[in-house]
Parts: structure tokens; sequence; C-alpha cells
């Protein structure tokens, strides 16, 4: 027996099919590619062109990951800001609404310049990733949460072959912080350099997260006047195969101040200044730091601060004794005999030992990253180096590091 179907019921039957048939061809299902091809800071509507800004707006509307890849020139941010801030992309910083990739064409190919107008990336609560680009000369403003390279609002932010250069905050507040990067959620950086930037708080870097990793790096140039010249940390902290060198601050600590849970793993710390502060590392009174295979050295009168909140898991080296290194496998009062900060190959600039070194050979080997900051091979010789630096006699091979000092 044959039942009539109601209006209703055929209606709800044709809806259903329809959906099953156009859901996995819905725009918002799927993640786009925009390929810059205008240099301009915004070129919207202009038929088959794509500017940086068009291109974020574009991925901004589009729900997923979105990808923008980002040919080599130079990318001068010009929309002015209006007297009302808006965070919608129209005008000063990039702002990120959504899940986004940024594929550069190398760090000394494609340049991003906020010629001072605004920090040059906000980045809200998503997951963004860039590799292979410069960020320079953004400027944020007082009392904005910091970050005059690039801040991140509760999102999570991977920097991979970046240098973010040359970019301040302005003002003397509390939330004047980060002058290369402000993180308030969770960053990792990879093979990059952060220099020359400034702040109030964390020159080159501050961490008001849940977390950063730092991973081959390299930290320097970076000044700041109470907190730390190289990287503010508030939460937990990895820093591991890399550089923090030359940075400096009227007080706080040259090289890095943290608050929480900190572990450095074959790292140099060199280099760094405090006028009234701890010179290389130093810990607030609730922070942690646990060090392995590193050398913390000439970084003036104290390499660090509160040594009984550090914890030596062995193989480091230090040309004083403010550490509280005290592993039968740590070297005190020894001098590194580092070269200066240059390109010893690799994506970054590397100190290296030199001969006669008390580091070379006098590491270990044990739960440790196979490469140095360069990607070189760890052991070359009896036995792994301490630091960043892996030493080997003959002639190696690298990729040129990126130069973060020029203009």
């Amino acid at each position: 027996m044959c039942r009539k179907v109601s209006h209703l019921e055929f209606l709800s039957v044709v809806t259903f099919v329809v959906c099953l048939f156009f859901l996995p061809f819905a725009p918002w299902a799927l993640a786009n590619t925009y390929t810059v091809n205008d240099t301009a800071d915004n070129c919207f509507p202009a038929p088959g062109r794509i500017c940086l800004r068009t291109a974020i707006t574009y991925a901004n509307s589009n729900p997923g990951k979105d990808t923008i890849i980002l040919p080599a020139g130079t990318y001068v941010l010009s929309a002015a800001i209006s007297t009302t801030k808006e965070d919608n992309n129209a005008q000063g910083d990039l702002d990120i609404l959504d899940d986004l990739i940024i594929i550069g064409a190398g760090a000394e190919q494609t340049i991003v310049d906020g010629n001072s107008l605004d920090r040059v990336f906000d980045i809200y609560n998503d997951t963004m990733s860039m590799s292979g680009m410069t960020i320079r000369n953004g400027k944020a403003p007082t009392g904005d949460m910091g970050g005059g390279g690039i801040r991140t609002s509760n999102g999570t932010l991977t920097l991979d072959k970046v240098i973010v250069r040359n970019n301040s905050v302005e003002g003397t507040g509390a939330t004047d912080y980060g002058g290369g990067v402000g993180n308030n959620g969770v960053c990792t950086i990879i093979n990059s350099t952060i220099a020359n930037n400034q702040a109030y708080k964390g020159g080159g870097v501050s961490n008001n997260g849940t977390s950063i990793a730092v991973f081959m790096s390299t930290i320097s140039g970076n000044t700041d006047i109470v907190a730390a010249g190289g990287m503010l940390s508030i939460s937990n902290t990895l820093v591991v195969n890399s550089t923090i060198s030359g940075n400096s601050s009227t007080s706080g600590a040259g090289g890095i101040y943290g608050f929480g849970a900190s572990t450095i793993i074959s790292t140099t710390i060199t280099n760094n200044s405090s006028t009234s502060g701890s010179d290389g590392y130093c810990n607030n009174v609730s922070g942690t730091l646990s060090v392995k295979n590193s050398i913390i050295a000439h970084n003036g009168d104290h390499n660090c601060c509160n040594p009984a909140s550090v914890t030596s898991n062995g193989y480091n080296l230090e040309d004083t004794n403010t550490c509280g290194f005290t592993n039968g496998s740590d070297l005190i009062n020894s001098d590194p005999k580092l070269a200066s900060l240059q390109n010893n190959g690799g994506p970054t600039f590397t100190h290296a030992l030199q001969n006669g070194s008390p580091a070379i050979d006098a590491g270990t080997s044990i739960f440790m990253f196979p490469n140095d900051q360069r990607g070189k091979k760890r052991p070359c010789g009896a036995g792994y180096d301490i630091g960043a630096y892996e030493k080997c006699s003959g002639i190696l091979l690298f990729i040129p590091a990126i130069i973060a000092n020029s203009k």
C-alpha cells in the first residue's frame, strides 16, 4: 500500500538531499590559498590585485586555516590610523581574526614594514604561523598591551625563519612590553632572529601568556628599561640550542628575566648587561631555572641572580660563580673563549668556540638534541660541546646566515 507524501515531508527530503550535495562545497568548509601580487598596503577591491591586507581580510572572512603566499618584496603599511582604533584590519596594524599561515620567500626577500604607524601584526584567539620573512619598524602605542612587531591575544603563534627587528613599544606603563614580540598566548620561535627591538619591559620578547619555546634562534641587541632586554617571561619558558647575546636593560636582567618555570638547554647567554640588575639571567622570587649543557658567561658582574632558584642538570659553563652551578660536571670560573656574534653558517648568527675553549667536547649526549643551533650534527669531535655551537675542524657547508642588523 502506498502512502501519500505530504508537501512538508517532500520539502524536508529535498532540503536534506541538497544539503548533502552542497555541504562539501560550502565556502566556509574550505581552506583557501591567496597569493599576494601587489606590494601596496590596500588594493581592495581592485580587480585582479591582491595586497597583503586584502588577502588577510579575505582569510578573516573565510573560517578555516587559510594560507597566504607572500612573494619577495617590501610591504610597507600606510593605512593611517584614525582617531578611533579598529580591530577589523581596515587600517594600522594587520589584524588576524582567524587561523592563518603566511609563507614568505625568505627573511631577506620578503619584508613587512610597519612604517612606525602601529604594530605590524595583531593576532587574536587564533592559530598563526609565519615563515620566511622580516617584520620590522612596527611601533605599538602605549597602553595597548605591547607587541611592537607582533602581538598575540590568547592565540597560538609560530615563527620559523623569521627576523623581527627594529620594532618598539611606546610609553612606560605596566603593559608597554614586548618590543619585538608580545605573547599573550602560546608562542614558538624556531630558526629565527629577534634583534634591535625596544620596550619599557621585555625589549625583544615578552611572554605573558601560557608558554614560550625558543629553538635554534638568536635574541640579540634588544633593550628595555625595567625588566629584561632580551626576554621577559611570566610563565613557562623553554630555550634550546639558542643564543641570547648583547641585550641590555637599565634594571632587571640584560638577557632573560623569568617569573615561571624556565628550562635552558645547549644555549649560549653572553655579553648581556644591566645597569642595576643581573646581567645574564635573573629569576623573580617565584621563578625557577633548570640549566643543562649551556654557557652563561661574560655578562658583566653577575651572570645570574637568585642562584638558590637555579638547578644545574650538569655540563654547564660559567666564567664566574654566580649561577649556583654545583653539579660535578659543571665548569665554573672558566673562560669559554667565545668569538664575536657573527655568521658561522645556518639561518642565525652564533658565537663560535675558539681553539682551546674548555667547552669543546665537555658536554653531554644524554637526552640531547642531535644538532647545534646552526643545524650542524653533534658531536663533531670526541664529545658534545657545551653551548649552542658545535666546533668542527675542516670545511663545512651551510646556508648563509640571515643578517639581522641591516636596515
